[in-house]
């Protein structure tokens, strides 16, 4: 078989492959031999018909199935031979095949880069801090109590800094509704009953300090700029007037943290609520320093390691990377046209984000290689398992899908980065706490 390779840049090559004339023929023979046992011609019992008759009503059907065999077959032995080590999928080009002469076609691949490991070993982390202290856990059981406070009417009195007031409000910009100019701003063209706290940055910037001192059912005027980086672009740098009414201020009180609130949080005690906060918070601290102390190898790495990256995996994990932000902002409840205002953007942090991504993952798997980790079938089976229990159905159904998908290997190469990360975080140097 001849093989030629043309360099197209640092990680792709063009691969000219032919097959010759004998191993194409023979091949050829081999399926024809098959066709005659089951072929179905007049005047003939199956199995029977002349092989010249077999071979001309079954040429094409022939040919193709020669192709389907030899065509992959060639490609994975001259990679083999050529000791390539291919991440993209091959895609044939400049197909030449006849019966009675060689087989040739080319096709591009993109390669693993080549590069050298820095020292992975020892790299300096910082230590993990994972103490809960009593204010983390005074901290936790307000945000609980704040989801259950309540808001009362005061008395009568002008409105201060940091109240919750409820207001009527209609907006114009130069003398037309503000829904005029944008139709999805119909919120901040006319409200009913909105309430809003009286801080600097809430609303529209300058809005909330001009409402400090109004009383009840007293109207006054707000003048505002809407910023430059406003989501809607038809309303960025207007002025905007609004004629606001308050109907009235409101203080939050927050239930006593006793055992009868511990009990409708958790069926606990006030005491064993305060115990379990504490061991989930210093659970979480742990597991948040461990990520940054993963962070700082990993970045300790991408930082000593240059390489062309194949630009097919850079491709297919910008794509990845752009339905992870799609779904995030989704999730948010950030509309579709911000999103598809901020193609761009996205596209651009995509990118970056992806080149990091598919950088990091061949150093681990350089590394994994070199201390020759691997992924037993237990530990693959318990990752099965673990994924059918979290999207609830059965572990063959799981797999079955992943087969289907191609995901069965891209689920082995996740568990082999990840144990990669356990080994390089457990030959790390803990920093020294400065004295």
């Amino acid at each position: 078989m001849n093989i030629a390779i043309e360099e197209l840049s640092s990680c792709r090559r063009r691969l000219t492959i032919e097959v010759p004339p004998d191993q194409v023929e023979k091949e050829c023979t081999q399926i024809l031999n098959d066709f005659k046992k089951y072929a179905s011609i007049k005047g003939f019992r199956p199995g029977k018909a002349p092989e010249a008759m077999v071979a001309r009503k079954y040429k094409s059907e022939i040919e193709s199935e020669a192709k389907r065999n030899l065509i992959p077959k060639a490609y994975q032995e001259a990679v083999k031979e050529k000791e390539l080590n291919v991440v993209s999928q091959p895609s044939i080009e400049d197909l030449q095949f006849e019966r009675g002469l060689s087989l040739s076609f080319s096709t591009v691949v993109d390669l693993a880069p080549e590069f050298t490991l820095p020292e992975y070993k020892g790299i300096e982390v910082d230590p993990v801090d994972a103490e809960a202290t009593d204010e983390d856990v005074d901290q936790v059981i307000q945000n609980l109590l704040e989801q259950r406070a309540e808001y009362k009417d005061i008395d009568p009195r002008p409105a201060q800094e940091n109240d919750f007031v409820i207001i009527d409000f209609t907006g114009t910009i130069d003398g037309k509704p503000v829904k005029d100019l944008a139709e999805d701003a119909g919120a901040l063209s006319e409200q009913s009953g909105f309430w809003l706290r009286l801080e600097p940055q809430a609303f529209l910037p300058d809005f909330t300090p001009q409402l400090v001192g109004i009383e009840v059912d007293q109207t006054r005027e707000v003048n505002v700029t809407i910023p430059d980086d406003f989501p809607q672009e038809a309303l960025r740098s207007k002025e905007a007037v609004y004629q606001v009414t308050l109907k009235g201020i409101k203080e939050k009180v927050l239930p006593e943290f006793n055992d009868e609130i511990a009990q409708e949080l958790a069926k606990t005690t006030a005491d064993e609520l305060k115990t379990r906060l504490k061991e989930n918070i210093g659970r979480d601290k742990e597991q948040k320093g461990k990520n940054a102390q993963i962070q700082q190898i990993v970045d300790h790495l991408k930082e000593r390691v240059n390489c062309d990256l194949p630009e097919s995996s850079v491709e297919s994990e910008t794509k990845s990377v752009i339905e992870d932000i799609i779904r995030e902002n989704q999730q948010r409840g950030i509309p579709d046209h911000m999103i598809e205002e901020n193609q761009a953007k996205i596209l651009e942090n995509a990118q970056g984000s992806a080149r990091d991504r598919v950088k990091v993952g061949f150093i681990l798997n350089k590394i994994g290689q070199k201390e020759k980790i691997e992924v037993s079938p237990e530990e693959f089976s318990m990752e099965i398992q673990m994924m059918a229990q979290q999207y609830q159905i059965t572990p063959d159904k799981i797999y079955k899908t992943l087969e289907e998908n191609g995901g069965l290997l891209r689920l082995q190469d996740d568990i082999l980065k990840r144990k990669t990360i356990d080994f390089l975080l457990n030959e790390s140097k803990t920093k020294s706490s400065p004295s």
